[in-house]
Parts: structure tokens; sequence; C-alpha cells
């Protein structure tokens, strides 16, 4: 069959994607971006964003395997691509040494009550509690998805090309909860200004975020020496009609 949307990609091309991803074994939804793949789920995750997500492909973006498959097979626009994720490029294989038993009093130096099934933070790290026994524990160092084969269905939703464009993009990663039309960019020659409307200053993460995007910047149009930031106010309509009046 003719792939006739069939797309080929290269490292440090920027693409937008809708996407899911599941346990292959359960068809266990762990993470999407689509409203209705959600809603229909009753999928709730902490800072989702019904929106399309921006990869840039081979920077770190997205899962690595994902990203070099992208790379290597091109993707089809508009339409669910799927890639299957072995463990090994996941979570990790399943490791036997990584369960241990661990005796009780340990849980109660972290002020834990160890009941099988928790999942909880020892040290520094997270373990699954399998079984308690009186002052013995039986946990497991593993991932919980450990052994797993993870699935992508990933929607290529555009490859993005004009400088603008891929400004405006990332520009909307990093500040979360802007809007696509109160962010305006303009690049002339080797200056590139980037004008918010007021409401930025709402995000209290402003700062951090202008930098990374400075570094994003730097990486990705290395022929931009010169970055600028505007915040643009506007007076309230009844003070514009007494001035103009």
């Amino acid at each position: 069959m003719e792939e006739k949307n069939k797309i080929t990609l290269n490292e440090g091309d920027f693409l937008l994607v809708d996407y899911e991803v599941r346990i292959k074994d359960t068809n266990e939804l762990l993470d999407t971006n689509i409203e209705e793949v959600a809603k229909k789920e009753k999928f709730v995750k902490e800072e989702i964003r019904f929106e399309p997500l921006l990869i840039i492909l081979g920077k770190g973006y997205f899962q690595k395997y994902v990203e070099d498959e992208i790379i290597k097979n091109g993707i089809e626009l508009g339409i669910k691509n799927t890639i299957e994720v072995p463990p090994q490029f996941a979570f990790g294989i399943r490791d036997p040494q990584k369960i241990k038993v661990i005796n009780a009093k340990e849980f109660s130096k972290e002020g834990i009550i160890p009941r099988a099934g928790q999942r909880v933070k020892l040290g520094e790290q997270e373990v699954t509690i399998i079984t308690v026994s009186g002052g013995r524990v039986v946990v497991d160092f593993n991932h919980p998805l450990a052994g797993k084969t993870i699935v992508y269905h990933i929607i290529a939703r555009k490859k993005i090309e004009k400088p603008e464009e891929k400004v405006l993009y990332l520009v909307l990663r990093r500040i979360k909860g802007t809007k696509k039309e109160k962010i305006n960019v303009k690049i002339e020659e080797n200056s590139l200004t980037i004008i918010f409307k007021e409401d930025v200053l709402d995000y209290s993460e402003l700062a951090p975020a202008l930098k990374i995007l400075l570094r994003e910047i730097d990486e990705f149009m290395p022929y931009i020496t010169n970055t600028k930031f505007i915040i643009e106010k506007e007076k309230p309509k009844e003070i514009q009609e007494r001035n103009l009046g």
C-alpha cells in the first residue's frame, strides 16, 4: 500500500504530535495528550495539556527509542502510527536480584507502616512492597513497568519548517498555559523579537523558562545573535477612548 502522507525526518527536525502511551499486555493507558481518549478512559494527570506536543527529534524531547524509529523509518502524517518499545528500551528488563528482604525497622525510620502492594520511597529509591511478615518485608526495587513492552500510538500533525513557528512552539512548550494568539514572533536577519501579552507575568516560573528558551534558541537557531523579549500592556478601552477624545 502506498504511503501518500509519509515524510522523512532527520535529527533536529521539529514535529508536532498527538500520542497515546499504553502497556502492551493490558492496553492500560499511561499517558496521552488527546482529550477524547483521556475523557473516555477517565485518565487524570497533573498539568496535562490537550494540544499537540512539540518533539525536536534526537534531542531528548520524547522517548528516545520512539524518536530513533521516527528518524529511521519516517512517519505518516494525520494517521495513527504504532511503535512498540521493547522492555530494554523502555523501563528495563525485570531483574530478580532487585527483590530483597529488608528489616521492617528501616521503614519505621522513614515513618512508613509497610503494607503489601504499596509503592513507597525508601531512602533515595522507590520500591514496591510485595509481602510483610513479622519483622521482614520483601520489596521489589524494579520499576513497576520493568519487563513490559510499551506501545506508542503517534499521530504526526505537522513538521514545522518556518523559523518563526519553531520559536512559537518552543515558547508554548516552556511557558505553560500561554496561548498562540498571545505571542508574536518576529525575525529580521539575525535578530529575534518575542512579544508577550501582559498576563505572561502570571506564570510563576517565567524567569527560568526564559533562560531555557534562550539556550534552545542558541542551540537550534545559531544564526540568531540578538534576542529581545517584550511584554505588551494594553490600556483599558475606556482610557483609549478618552485619549482619542
